[in-house]
């Protein structure tokens, strides 16, 4: 078995791909009027002075297509995904929403005013990267953490005790998860009595996103239901029930984002039985297309009582409605996400 590569070798496997496959060069710079994102890696394209901003993800299929595409949004223009492997699908889907990339098997897309290349379809080659870690901090139980967290910030700094009331994880999770957090810097621990702090908010944020449906939300799906009229969230109400509406429907009350064309709603696991008998709600076959009578129905896995938020009646947390919309992947709802996105900051950083 190969070693493992560093982040500079992997970005140079990248790099040699993209050459053998279109001839062109790109070479890292220090000397940038580019801001350093993230490590700092600049690219710049042969002698056309295009300098690009680099995000490096590996294991890029096993994130989603919206918090790649968020976070390169956010990053200096323009900015680059070097992943480990594109396939056709989410190269089609990136250069959808104007997500330039190269990937270590050669294929790419860079759409620049002078030039314009698209590689798809070439195959996985292997990347001796190192092993993905499973972290405590991002595995389902420590999502449900941070989500409380994100909600209140200031319960970072009170007992263990009183986290695991408010967020439902077991005591003896806790101490595992904060010590993640604080090996990723995230959570901050000052003076000689240990007083907790969050660090890096957002940051944290974006994580928690691209996490979220791959480890929490497979665990909170209870279906989708059809309902027996179009935009059924004109009727529905699911706060009587205890629950709320998430993503498009909840983004358009939040402010004029967009129309919703599909229904989420969080629901405590107890009240569905009621919702469906009360609404005329019915199960929808498997690999039934999407319409605007699907409702997709998830657990609701946190409790309003317990958490000092100024949440909106009947509607989610705005930083689990981003997470919702980012994770659809679709052009329409991403720009929903990105103004949500500045009203989430300022929130967070009133704390």
């Amino acid at each position: 078995m190969k070693p493992p590569i560093n982040e500079r070798e992997f970005l140079s496997q990248a790099i040699r791909a993209f050459h053998q496959e279109t001839g062109l060069e790109l070479h890292p710079t220090v000397e940038s009027e580019v801001m350093p994102y993230s490590d700092g890696f600049i690219l710049e394209l042969g002698d056309t002075g295009i300098q690009y901003s680099v995000e490096l993800k590996r294991w890029a299929q096993q994130a989603n297509i919206g918090t790649i595409v968020a976070q390169l949004r956010r990053m200096p223009p323009p900015a680059l995904l070097v992943a480990d492997y594109v396939n056709p699908n989410m190269a089609d889907r990136l250069r959808e929403a104007g997500a330039q990339f190269i990937d270590a098997a050669g294929n790419a897309y860079l759409n620049e005013k002078t030039f314009f290349v698209f590689v798809k379809g070439n195959r996985k080659t292997p990347v001796h990267a190192s092993p993905r870690k499973t972290s405590r901090a991002f595995n389902s139980s420590g999502l449900k953490l941070i989500f409380s967290f994100l909600t209140d910030t200031h319960l970072v700094g009170e007992t263990y005790r009183r986290m695991a009331e408010v967020s439902g994880v077991s005591l003896g999770a806790i101490g595992w998860v904060l010590n993640d957090l604080k090996d990723k810097g995230y959570v901050r621990e000052h003076g000689k009595k240990g007083v907790r702090s969050l660090e890096n908010p957002m940051g944290l944020l974006d994580r928690w996103a691209e996490s979220y449906p791959e480890k929490l939300l497979p665990e909170l799906d209870m279906g989708l239901f059809q309902a027996t009229s179009a935009m059924p969230w004109k009727n529905i109400r699911p706060e009587l029930l205890g629950g709320c509406w998430g993503g498009e429907v909840a983004v358009s009350r939040l402010g004029n984002y967009l129309s919703p064309a599909q229904g989420t709603i969080y629901l405590p696991r107890e009240k569905l039985k009621n919702l469906v008998m009360e609404y005329r709600l019915r199960k929808s076959p498997d690999n039934s297309p999407n319409t605007s009578e699907t409702l997709q129905i998830n657990e609701k896995f946190w409790l309003d009582d317990s958490l000092n938020v100024n949440q909106t009646l009947g509607i989610a947390p705005d930083f689990l409605v981003y997470a919702d919309l980012l994770m659809t992947g679709d052009p329409r709802n991403l720009e929903a996400a990105e103004r949500l996105y500045a009203q989430i900051k300022n929130r967070i950083q009133e704390y």
